[in-house]
């Protein structure tokens, strides 16, 4: 443990902290370019208080000369099976719920909802629309349809004054159903059409 005081953004409760460094770790391969010095952190806030282990490089002048950025926890990854576009305006909603957006938060995530319904091949003018013709041809049913319309709903908060505030749990909650119904649409249903054709092969005579 050093003398060394850091100030950070705490990634899991989202709040300003400060942390000694409590242990420093230097990767050093000669075949890995260039070398990282990884440092654990502790959140100072009281209800949180979890490990943050920060990493910076040094590029010819010192660690110190590189500005830290955390490692760990990463930020949760979409599936490379999701298209690149809607992977943009999903890490943006991300983007601006780490800088406390709520409300840009919801309008990314209804972005991402239009984006999604495009690509799905809805072809109506009206979000509202565009969920019904996605559910009207089986791509989304029953609870997964509920979520998509209820973000739709909570979109609006973003899109339109209303004068209403925008909770970090609604922003977070709108951020976790938005992945879980692009991971539906475009991992799980692919997955399971997969699993569908081998069975289906193995069942033939």
């Amino acid at each position: 443990m050093t003398d060394e005081v850091r100030a950070f953004l705490c990634p899991e409760c989202g709040e300003p902290s400060k942390s000694a460094v409590h242990g420093i770790a230097i990767q050093n391969d000669p075949e890995i370019f260039p070398p990282a010095e990884f440092s654990l952190l502790l959140c100072s806030n009281n209800e949180c208080q979890e490990p943050i282990v920060q990493v910076r490089e040094d590029w010819g002048d010192g660690f110190e000369d590189d500005k830290p950025v955390i490692y760990l926890p990463s930020k949760r990854q979409l599936n490379a099976a999701i298209p690149a576009a809607l992977c943009d305006e999903f890490e943006e909603a991300q983007k601006c719920f780490e800088a406390k957006a709520y409300r840009a938060t919801l309008v990314m995530v209804r972005r991402t909802l239009e984006g999604t319904c495009a690509d799905q091949g809805a072809t109506k003018r009206i979000l509202a629309e565009n969920l019904r013709e996605l559910q009207a041809q089986g791509k989304i049913d029953g609870l997964l349809a509920q979520w998509a319309d209820l973000l739709r709903v909570v979109g609006n908060k973003g899109a339109h004054f209303t004068g209403e505030k925008v909770s970090a749990q609604d922003a977070q909650d709108a951020l976790d159903f938005a992945e879980a119904l692009l991971d539906h649409l475009y991992v799980l249903r692919a997955r399971f059409d997969a699993f569908k054709a081998r069975q289906t092969k193995q069942a033939s005579p």
